[in-house]
């Protein structure tokens, strides 16, 4: 909505954090398979992230509006481990942020991969990779992401507590005031109220 007051760089760094946010509470699947559904061929190493598809759409959708030519959940390429050199800028513009959030993942026991803490402290992991040394010229800047960004949370309906704490953290990072980040919150759930009330009205 408010991307056009971004720059292209700063465009970029949207969709990284964007793309990140959309993953960090989603089920985890070990070779295509839930915990309950583990059997004795069961391929431990080979964890993905089942992503929803109104963040899909969403991630698409401010693609587009940038111009980029990446896709969220396009087939990954191998990995380098030269990922933790990069800058913050070129983590931002990526398209790896679902591999590295993996590669975070795997550090944990399995069986403490269900626990919400231990989503939060993966995926903040690689939010503060993402955010390191990340200033902006434009006080706005900041205060556009967090709003893009909360609406990006909000698209399934709610903010899940792994959301909620990320976007805390990027709250913290840039030294935003509650009462700015209460604010962009309320006027973020209005418009996904409103533009869910004009979807069911045009689909009715």
């Amino acid at each position: 909505m408010l991307i056009k007051l971004l720059s292209e760089t700063d465009k970029q760094h949207l969709i990284g954090l964007a793309k990140l946010l959309a993953l960090a509470d989603k089920p985890l699947l070990w070779d295509g398979k839930r915990p309950d559904e583990f059997s004795s061929d069961t391929d431990l190493s080979a964890l993905s992230i089942q992503a929803g598809e109104p963040e899909k759409e969403l991630i698409a959708e401010l693609e587009k509006s940038v111009g980029s030519r990446s896709t969220m959940f396009s087939s990954l390429t191998s990995f380098s481990s030269a990922f933790s050199s990069m800058s913050p800028s070129l983590i931002a513009t990526a398209s790896d942020i679902e591999e590295r959030l993996i590669e975070v993942l795997k550090t944990f026991p399995i069986p403490k991969l269900e626990k919400s803490e231990t989503r939060v402290q993966a995926a903040a992991t690689v939010l503060k990779e993402l955010l390191r040394g990340k200033t902006f010229e434009l006080l706005s800047t900041p205060k556009v992401l967090l709003f893009e960004l909360l609406l990006v949370a909000l698209r399934d309906g709610n903010i899940s507590s792994i959301e909620w704490a990320l976007l805390k953290e990027f709250q913290q990072h840039h030294q935003l005031e509650d009462f700015l980040f209460d604010d962009l919150l309320e006027r973020a759930e209005t418009l996904n109220r409103e533009v869910s009330k004009t979807i069911s009205i045009i689909l009715e």
